[in-house]
């Protein structure tokens, strides 16, 4: 029996782990080793994912050029009419295309894919799709539709825990996001629809807090993974949660009423995407706001 396409593919996965990391020689090492394990050039798409992930590595080390020859290779064209197999190499294509300063061939390209796969409902398609004609909006210079697409997209990928296929992206994708950021705290809809743990998740893997104001850097200390940082008093009531107080006991300790503290615990579980108090204490552990 014959493994070489498990395997390429294992290879290529590693190939992306490895760049999540930082290891961009040790990424390019894992997709040789793959393009060398894999079936032969004449097997495409979903059969052999290689060379299509050699290209979108490449776009994602900024080797543009050698990106833009494969496509070319393979004789893809933006206005071609891809089946679902081929599909990754079209959104590879339409990668492409943006590195090359080229947005409104590709959201034609990603509108015709994103129709096929919504008509096949694969929800996985349509967020990865989606996701990259946020991108290709930005690029346009059209911001208002690229966070807005990019709130559809995550409103679709949150519940499932899609991560990386938007950290991927790299930095349009974290600009855009941060965008979107802006746009949630302003209450702005779609993006306003968006959970907080979500984006804690997100800025997360961007490796980036995000953007706050002088007296938010001034009251709190910087914590990646926080939409929104905490205040002192926010802080105190955290440590007091984490101790198992109850509400009442809180509010006699700090001196304000029941309510005020009700207040602080419902911004609490906002800010770190959790439904409850245990959930506060669990993601607040994980973040190094308390020991």
């Amino acid at each position: 029996m014959n493994f070489t396409q498990p395997l390429a593919t294992g290879l290529a996965t590693l190939a992306w782990i490895r760049q999540a990391q930082g290891d961009a020689a040790g990424a390019r090492e894992a997709m040789g080793a793959a393009g060398q394990a894999g079936p032969g050039p004449g097997v495409v798409g979903l059969l052999n994912p290689v060379p299509a992930q050699r290209a979108r590595l490449q776009l994602a080390q900024g080797n543009v050029a050698a990106a833009a020859r494969w496509p070319q290779e393979c004789g893809l064209r933006p206005d071609d009419e891809p089946g679902y197999p081929r599909e990754p190499e079209y959104l590879v294509l339409a990668r492409v295309l943006l590195a090359q300063d080229h947005p409104d061939p590709a959201l034609a390209l990603l509108e015709r894919l994103r129709a096929a796969a919504a008509a096949q409902d694969r929800t996985g398609s349509i967020i990865e799709i989606q996701a990259l004609q946020a991108l290709a909006l930005a690029a346009a210079g059209d911001e208002d539709a690229a966070v807005d697409a990019l709130a559809q997209a995550l409103t679709l990928a949150c519940p499932q825990g899609y991560v990386r296929v938007f950290a991927d992206e790299g930095p349009p994708m974290a600009a855009l996001l941060g965008r979107l950021v802006a746009a949630r705290k302003a209450g702005q809809a779609p993006a306003r629809d968006v959970p907080l743990g979500c984006l804690a998740l997100l800025l997360r893997a961007f490796g980036q807090p995000p953007a706050v104001s002088g007296a938010e850097r001034a009251a709190a200390a910087a914590v990646p993974g926080l939409v929104e940082h905490l205040t002192p008093r926010e802080r105190e009531i955290l440590v007091l949660l984490a101790a198992g107080t109850p509400n009442s006991r809180i509010a006699e300790e700090l001196v304000v009423t029941l309510d005020t503290v009700k207040k602080h615990v419902s911004h609490l579980l906002g800010k770190l995407g959790a439904a409850n108090r245990t959930e506060a204490v669990t993601r607040a552990r994980q973040l190094g706001l308390i020991p």
